[in-house]
């Protein structure tokens, strides 16, 4: 009897004990993902350029200019985010937007080259 009621303990802990780490892991997990959130409070293509422009900035610090692998696989993942295309894409959004104050101001943030001018946005 008494192993019965150390085995149920145990069983009822053990499965507290897995939901609360897994509960745990997804959390961290997703509070991790950096600029992997898209802003849903702008239009879904000011938050999408938003996004690439602040991944390219990234991945444009991480090029190191000797020819090694690594520069290679900085430049196959700026060519998937279009970096090459930030200018042009914010000119038309700027275009596309300019009679929204709010989304006009908000790219005014972004230089002629479609980067971030100020890193510590929070957007």
């Amino acid at each position: 009897m008494i192993f019965n009621l150390h085995k149920e303990f145990h069983c009822r802990l053990g499965w507290r004990f897995v939901l609360g780490t897994l509960l745990i892991v997804v959390n961290l997990s997703v509070s991790a993902r950096p600029n992997r959130r898209v802003d849903t409070h702008w239009p879904a293509s000011v938050a999408q350029f938003i996004e690439r422009s602040e991944n390219c900035l990234h991945f444009a610090g991480e090029f190191g200019g000797d020819g090694s692998a690594r520069d290679a696989e900085v430049n196959r993942e700026m060519d998937k985010l279009r970096c090459n295309s930030l200018a042009a894409d914010l000119q038309s959004l700027r275009q596309h937007y300019r009679g929204n104050v709010r989304v006009t101001r908000r790219l005014t943030g972004f230089d002629d080259d479609g980067m971030p001018k100020n890193t510590d946005s929070g957007d």
